[in-house]
């Protein structure tokens, strides 16, 4: 049976997966691209758990089809593929950041 603290675990550690994102994302705006990484980074172990407690609950179904779905399994399911997107979405966004950063460095060295 799959009981709510599975599916919260789903919202819980992809909330802080996506919240990890966004913030890396703002370090990499203000500059600190260690930081950034180091952020997003955290952010991927985040959805690491995520994912594997939906792979958890993914593999009852299959060994129960009796199994009945919830709105509450739905929407950790969409906490869990926000989570994916502003990840994969924050790793762009720090090498743009980086990018921009060696540029203005590029161009200060030759004002």
């Amino acid at each position: 049976m799959i009981s709510e603290t599975d599916v919260m675990q789903i919202i819980v550690y992809a909330g802080n997966a996506k919240s990890l994102a966004m913030n890396a994302i703002k370090e990499a705006k203000a500059g600190d691209i260690a930081s950034a990484k180091k952020g997003l980074e955290e952010s991927k172990g985040n959805l690491k758990i995520a994912h594997q407690q939906h792979t958890d609950i993914l593999q009852k179904f299959a060994s129960n089809p009796d199994e009945p779905a919830t709105m509450f399994l739905t929407h950790a399911q969409d906490h869990m593929m926000a989570a994916i997107t502003a990840t994969d979405f924050t790793k762009e966004f720090i090498d743009l950041h980086e990018e921009l950063q060696e540029l203005r460095n590029l161009i200060k060295g030759n004002a």
